[in-house]
């Protein structure tokens, strides 16, 4: 009788052992040389095509569901079931204000010139880098005239080239789409209008679907999908959940095709057109370029659309707020959001946002604007008040001691030293300038002890600063730092919490200094200066140090000259965890590195006379 056939292995080699053993079995082969040229070739044919078939099923397999699937097309399909649409490439975004002077005009010209339109699709040309640019105008701006001048205030600007594509209506099509013609289309700036016929100078603009509320046969609406060949694509209503164009109504599809990301940071514009047959006289710029990113990729797709499949479009915690302006706003590096219980000052009633741009330190007014009145409005909860604060980055500076065994590398001390100044810029790079960016001492350690064989041990002092822009005035020297980590006390009264760099009073350098206040866990902010090397306080009360919080505040101080101080502290831990909308950033130029042989290893037990080991604190 013949043994069932082995179908749980998927290995080729394997395949093939139990395709032999299996006939082997049989009585009619027993005379058989199964590694016989003929016999082992029709084998490896058979174990080909079931490993060829078994692997096939397993990675048709794989693209069905959106945590395995690597095929963009696939992806996409998935999030789709989640009510997810990734987001296209986005042009890079300006603020600019247009001057138009009619003065040296004649006076009919003058008076018949009452108002004046700044047409949607206006040329601008800018240069980044030595490469030349194309903005255009995103909408429509209409000013009067004013003392013979027409200024356009606020005018937003893209990079890119307009494009426009017709398609004429045909019912008989099942589920007619309307494809834009280029993959790195911008959708944010799509327009959808419908005109009854080619002949018809009148249209409907459609809007983009968002949300079931208040649609019905008659709301004109469009459904925005990315086809499987990454080409976004527009649909209409069937007529019961928005209107359903007729036969021959003309589609008509317009969006800026955009260079994605290249221009960010553009800040001189010029417009060479006329405008309604007038030349331009100045264009300034209100807010540099920037938000320009690439099309969303496949991981953030399969990282964000369950997400938002969860918030169902409405913000309620805050996770959903970071769901949703996620999904909707491109310029995001990191984000960080909280309740106002979280906040420090308590503060009901509203949600903190805080983001890392990709192209700037801090988002602009109008980005910040957008959020709150374009993405979140209309899916907050009424009675709570989203607020966006800028990011507030502390600074790392790092003592690195590190003993070697010179006998186990060829590199000399100094090679030594800048191949662990790079392996922390990895570090820096990899794992913080983002709001969950935790500095991991042990971490950091192993990767200093793993950088070259002859390193033995290291040890690193961090050390936290920021720093103010002091000024001559003293009412405008007021400040707050809130830092990362809450700060080391050594338990002395007379060692300073805090360290400062010069500053210069009536010429004499001066500095930060701290006291502790009777009764109280926090210590008075001090300037002194140093005089035959003893510390001489000027100003007994410069501000506060609220040691467990981790906070400065300075004030009551003038200088000779506006200068920038830098503030230092230790931090109570090793390890330092951001919290809210705090950053943390290695500077390379405050990293000290020490290389230093070790002496037991290259001298045995008698070289531990000369082994010197480093404090903790400077």
């Amino acid at each position: 009788m013949a043994n069932n056939l082995n179908v749980t292995e998927l290995d080729f080699d394997q395949i093939k052992d139990n395709l032999k053993n299996f006939l082997k079995s049989q009585s009619e082969y027993n005379d058989y040389d199964f590694d016989g040229s003929g016999l082992s070739v029709l084998l490896d044919v058979l174990a080909y095509n079931t490993h060829y078939n078994a692997v096939n099923a397993h990675y048709s397999l794989n693209e069905a569901f959106l945590d395995s699937a690597q095929i963009r097309g696939n992806v996409v399909t998935r999030a789709k079931l989640l009510g997810y649409t990734p987001r296209s490439v986005l042009s890079p975004r300006a603020t600019v204000n247009i001057v138009i002077d009619i003065t040296g005009e004649d006076s009919n010209t003058q008076a018949e010139n009452t108002s004046l339109v700044l047409p949607r699709g206006t040329k601008l040309k800018t240069n980044v880098g030595g490469e030349s640019f194309d903005f255009v105008v995103l909408n429509n701006y209409t000013v009067d005239n004013v003392n013979n001048k027409f200024t356009f205030n606020n005018v937003e600007i893209v990079e890119g080239t307009y494009k426009t594509i017709l398609y004429r209506v045909d019912n008989d099509i099942e589920n007619q789409k309307f494809q834009l013609g280029d993959q790195d289309g911008d959708t944010s700036t799509l327009r959808v209008r419908v005109q009854q016929n080619e002949d018809s100078l009148g249209y409907d603009v459609y809007n983009k679907f968002e949300s079931l509320l208040n649609v019905d046969s008659t709301t004109q609406v469009y459904y925005l999908q990315e086809n499987p060949s990454e080409y976004f694509e527009v649909f209409f209503g069937d007529g019961v959940i928005g209107r359903k164009p007729v036969n021959n109504n003309i589609v008509t599809l317009d969006y800026v095709f955009t260079n994605g990301p290249d221009s960010n940071g553009a800040s001189v514009f010029t417009l060479n057109d006329t405008v309604g047959g007038f030349a331009v006289n100045s264009v300034t710029t209100v807010s540099e370029a920037s938000g320009g990113t690439e099309k969303e990729t496949a991981e953030s797709i399969r990282f964000n659309a369950p997400l938002t499949f969860t918030t169902q479009n409405r913000a309620v915690t805050a996770q959903d707020y970071r769901a949703i302006i996620l999904k909707n706003f491109s310029n995001i590096s990191s984000i960080s959001t909280w309740g106002g219980e979280d906040n420090d000052p308590v503060d009901f009633g509203k949600v903190y946002v805080s983001v890392k741009p990709l192209t700037s330190a801090v988002l602009t007014e109008s980005e910040k604007l957008d959020i709150k009145n374009n993405i979140l409005k209309g899916k907050n909860i009424v009675s709570i008040t989203p607020e966006l604060v800028d990011p507030e980055e502390t600074n790392l500076e790092l003592d690195v001691f590190f003993k070697y065994n010179p006998n186990l590398t060829d590199r000399t001390s100094v090679d030594l030293e800048s191949l662990i100044k790079d392996v922390i810029a990895d570090y820096n790079f990899n794992n913080l300038n983002k709001f969950d960016g935790v500095f991991r001492h042990s971490q950091l350690l192993n990767l200093i002890d793993r950088a070259d064989p002859a390193i033995l041990n290291s040890t690193v002092r961090p050390y936290m600063y920021q720093e103010i822009a002091g000024k001559i005035n003293v009412n405008e020297n007021n400040f707050t730092l809130s830092f990362a980590d809450p700060f080391f006390e050594s338990g002395s009264s007379t060692d300073f919490v805090l360290t400062s760099t010069s500053f210069n009073i009536n010429g004499i350098p001066h500095f930060f200094g701290d006291t502790p206040i009777a009764g109280s866990s926090n210590r008075r902010v001090i300037v002194y200066k140093i005089v035959d090397n003893k510390n001489i306080t000027v100003i007994k009360d410069a501000g506060e140090v609220e040691v467990s919080k981790g906070k400065i505040t300075l004030h009551s101080f003038s200088l000779d000259a506006d200068t920038t101080i830098r503030i230092t502290v230790t931090p109570n831990s090793l390890d330092i965890a951001p919290t809210r909308n705090q950053l943390l950033n290695i500077d390379s130029s405050k990293v000290n590195v020490t290389a230093e042989v070790d002496t037991i290893t290259t001298a045995g037990s008698s070289g531990s006379i000369a082994y010197r080991t480093n404090s903790r604190l400077r």
